[in-house]
């Protein structure tokens, strides 16, 4: 196939073994079918790669992977879609992973900050405050962050600085997911 490269799955990286075995909940949680669902509902799984306008046209294919070096236009099968899909539910996984304290995490937590990642960015999620409070032991406040301000306004659901809707119900139900299991 032309026009796109399958990412490889990734390794675990260092900085996540160094901080010890990953519980198997956890890892078992970013394949888990509730992650692919999830991953799709958000995000589509569009087997054409095409011109995402709320991200300055960065070229988007099966479930919302970016990738500039992708060829609007190119078409994938629905089984490269799924692998494509499992290289970002790890990759992005490894990243909240590597960012979240493990003892705030449950798994479906866990799946709703992999979801906020995927939108926002690795460095986007794992610099935002709701991740900062969870660490805190803030949780439930953290997860509340995903969604809305301190002041109760929309958060991260703007795409070149105009309100989104479609974020802010995405964000929702990120929130909702983190929030699911209560503060642990």
């Amino acid at each position: 196939m032309t026009g796109v490269t399958i990412p490889r799955a990734p390794g675990i990286p260092a900085s996540i073994a160094r901080k010890g075995v990953i519980p198997a909940a956890l890892l078992a949680a970013l394949t888990s079918p509730l992650a692919y669902a999830t991953l799709e509902r958000l995000e589509g799984n569009v087997t054409t790669v095409y011109a995402d306008k709320l991200a300055d046209n960065v070229p988007t294919y099966c479930a919302g992977r970016t990738d500039w070096s992708a060829k609007p236009g190119t078409k994938l099968t629905d089984d490269q879609c799924r692998e494509v899909n499992k290289i970002t539910l790890l990759e992005y996984g490894y990243a909240v992973l590597g960012c979240v304290n493990w003892d705030y995490l449950n798994p479906k937590r866990l799946i709703g900050l992999v979801m906020f990642a995927v939108n926002v960015g690795k460095d986007g999620a794992c610099g935002s405050q709701a991740v900062l409070q969870i660490n805190a032991g803030n949780v439930l406040a953290g997860c509340d962050l995903i969604a809305r301000t301190p002041s109760g306004a929309p958060n991260w659901s703007y795409a070149n600085g105009v309100y989104v809707q479609g974020l802010q119900n995405r964000r929702q139900a990120e929130r909702a997911l983190c929030r699911e299991g209560g503060t642990t």
